[in-house]
């Protein structure tokens, strides 16, 4: 199925065990109200598990990814967002989740090894329950 996710989830309410995404929440122009749908498509006590790109990465703007370059590269295709554990802890609390668990993660790029000689992990994953 092919879908504009920033016109909602197009499936009935309470329709999944876990929502999953991963280096995606960056690139909507509204993440309020997508973490509302995936809070809407959860069945109670539903998880959702979700990783983005940290903004304290300074690889980030080291190499342009998220200042301009990516979009270069990639045309039509934006990073409207970058975020910290506490922009990310805001938004899924305001979408009604609990049970907030945040983590730092490394990525499976060939980025990773430049993160060897950082002290920040490049992507913030959150996991969650409705």
């Amino acid at each position: 199925m092919i879908w504009d996710l920033e016109k909602g989830i197009p499936f009935l309410n309470e329709t999944f065990d876990e929502v999953y995404s991963r280096i995606f929440i960056e690139h909507l122009t509204n993440v309020g109200f997508h973490l509302a749908e995936c809070y809407r498509v959860l069945k109670p006590n539903g998880k959702v598990d979700i990783t983005t790109d940290n903004a304290l990465a300074y690889r980030y703007y080291l190499f342009g990814t998220h200042t301009g370059r990516y979009e270069k590269h990639h045309p039509g295709d934006h990073h409207y967002g970058i975020f910290t554990k506490s922009h990310l802890k805001n938004h899924f609390e305001k979408a009604g989740f609990n049970n907030i668990q945040i983590d730092y993660v490394e990525t499976d790029t060939l980025g990773k090894w430049f993160d060897l000689f950082s002290l920040v992990k490049p992507r913030i994953r959150v996991r969650a329950k409705k």
